[in-house]
């Protein structure tokens, strides 16, 4: 039996049906209590020398990342019927589409997108919780660049090209700031309230940090801690930056090292274990993330650590030898 298009929200598989590609990785984030946000890729060698499938109408919005530039022909769009060729479309310019529209494209030339699926509900929800209004309208020129959605979207594709290494509260951290960005980016007239001013309690910050150390595998949702908290999401993720100086997720990078630093003092501890104790998925990704935070891979950081502290034991008992010998 044919599968119904219309009854499946335009993300994942079902966007690469629609554009008649064979595949499109993509990662679902379900904030607790609150309706997703998808991210899905598509790629193409040769892009799309037809029009697109019409995606069937739903109540959300899509928003369109180009990391590759517009091909010579330009990018083709329709919406509720209307054609409109784009020639000038840089990689890191935007589309933003309300899936109202009857959504079609065709691109004739290499493509490299990334689609973020947004229900209608999930901006309402944002904005409620910041003490606004529900959203009307998002509205972008195509192609507009986007330096800030770029590099958000460079730090997503890690989380879609590798799903082992995907954290949850990673997502729920990016979820908030995607939701932040587009908002004040393309709602006419949002703003989040600038009244905020203070961070954690001391008791609050010393939860948090419990809470942290005993989930490194990241497996915490950011609801949870901001409801350890007695706060909503929103102001916790305010909160938390203001107080430790960074986002939470950072902030649990940074535990997981302080951790493996620790478990790596000891040489005969294998590195698939250090990685596995310190809430890494694997020593990959743990080699990966230390190599990038401190900027030796952790094998290396060990053989120095070593070193050093046989060199300093040797000078503690040069100097107890020659104060005993006086």
């Amino acid at each position: 039996m044919e599968t119904d298009l219309r009854s499946h929200p335009a993300y994942g598989e079902q966007m690469a049906k629609y554009f008649r590609l064979s595949k499109a990785p993509s990662v679902v984030i379900s904030p607790s209590g609150k309706p997703p946000i998808a991210i899905t890729r598509l790629t193409s060698n040769t892009g799309l020398s037809e029009q697109t499938e019409p995606i069937p109408p739903e109540k959300a919005s899509l928003i369109s990342m180009h990391l590759s530039p517009a091909a010579a022909s330009g990018c083709e769009i329709w919406t509720d019927n209307k054609h409109s060729r784009v020639t000038q479309w840089p990689a890191g310019g935007v589309g933003v589409y309300n899936l109202e529209s009857g959504l079609r494209k065709r691109h004739r030339g290499p493509l490299d997108w990334v689609h973020y699926h947004v229900p209608h509900s999930a901006l309402d929800g944002f904005a409620e919780e910041n003490g606004k209004t529900r959203v009307e309208t998002l509205s972008c020129s195509h192609g507009k660049p986007d330096p800030v959605l770029q590099r958000m979207t460079q730090l997503i594709l890690l989380q879609l090209d590798h799903p082992e290494e995907r954290c949850e509260l990673f997502l729920d951290c990016f979820c908030l700031l995607f939701s932040a960005h587009l908002l004040e980016t393309y709602a006419p007239s949002f703003r989040i309230a600038s009244r905020f001013r203070g961070g954690l309690a001391p008791w609050q910050k010393r939860r948090v940090s419990e809470l942290v150390r005993e989930h490194l595998d990241g497996g915490l949702r950011l609801a949870a801690l901001a409801a350890e908290c007695g706060l909503s999401v929103s102001h916790f993720a305010r909160s938390f930056r203001q107080s430790f100086g960074t986002s939470a997720h950072r902030y649990l990078i940074l535990q997981r090292l302080e951790v493996a630093k620790s478990l790596l003092s000891d040489p005969h501890l294998p590195l698939s274990e250090i990685a596995l104790r310190s809430g890494f998925s694997d020593q990959a990704a743990f080699s990966r993330t230390f190599g990038s935070f401190i900027g030796t891979p952790p094998g290396q950081w060990r053989r120095k650590f070593t070193f050093r502290r046989s060199r300093s034991e040797s000078l503690d008992r040069n100097f107890s030898n020659g104060l005993n010998a006086a």
